[in-house]
């Protein structure tokens, strides 16, 4: 019996090729994410706040923040997930349609953690176009 390869790689573990942000789009440093919340500007929100500025490295990167908020790793990692999804699939796409290359820190807040996934991504979206206007 032969395996298809997209059974290979659900066996494995790893999510098929394609389906993960690019390491060059993500934030992966404590110092990067700090520069840009300290240097950049900031779009707050009930759910999220998101700070943004301009990228030394030439192209849209993304990070996530989900502190505890008194909740447990699960939830943590659930909201984690769910915005880092949102920022694969929308996010980085509209700032490349845009031709922005930007730093993006998003901060999840208590209400965070009570959202569903379309409510994160609408509150996102909308973050996302105050940056742009701005």
């Amino acid at each position: 019996m032969t395996r298809s390869v997209a059974s290979d790689e659900a066996a494995s573990g790893r999510p098929p090729k394609g389906f993960r942000r690019p390491r060059a789009a993500r934030l992966r440093t404590a110092r990067e994410i700090r520069r840009t919340i300290r240097a950049g500007r900031c779009s707050r929100g009930r759910i999220v706040d998101v700070f943004f500025a301009p990228s030394p490295s030439g192209r849209s990167r993304v990070g996530v923040v989900t502190p505890r908020h008194g909740r447990g790793a699960v939830a943590r990692n659930l909201v984690r997930r769910r915005l880092t999804e949102i920022a694969r699939i929308h996010v980085l796409p509209a700032l490349e349609a845009r031709r922005l290359e930007l730093d993006l820190v998003v901060r999840a807040k208590p209400a965070a953690y009570d959202a569903s996934y379309q409510r994160l991504r609408v509150t996102l979206m909308d973050s996302l176009e105050t940056v742009c206007a701005g």
